[in-house]
């Protein structure tokens, strides 16, 4: 399954586009969803951006799966921090 590739501002119009684009990855994936979001782009995450990703994540793991948001760069480490959503990102990053 391919990558999500993330913009470099995730407004939330285009995290409302995140979700649907998930939502069809949760719809295709089955069992054990593995889904990789590429957020080596990203310099800014709105709120409603994070608020995605983590209900996302929460759900591949419900399903014996995985969400895991790949290369993060450092903008994008920054504002999760701030948002308290450090768990998007593997402890090594965080």
């Amino acid at each position: 399954m391919r990558t999500i590739e993330l913009v470099a501002r995730v407004t939330p119009d285009s995290a409302q586009a995140l979700w649907y684009e998930l939502e069809s990855r949760f719809d295709t994936a089955g069992s054990k969803p593995a889904i990789t979001v590429d957020a080596s782009a990203v310099r800014h995450l709105s709120a409603a951006a994070v608020q995605v990703l983590l209900v996302a994540q929460r759900r591949a793991q419900r399903d014996g799966g995985a969400l895991v948001l790949a290369s993060p760069s450092p903008d994008c480490v920054d504002c999760l921090r701030v948002m308290g959503a450090t768990a998007l990102i593997g402890e090594g990053v965080a």
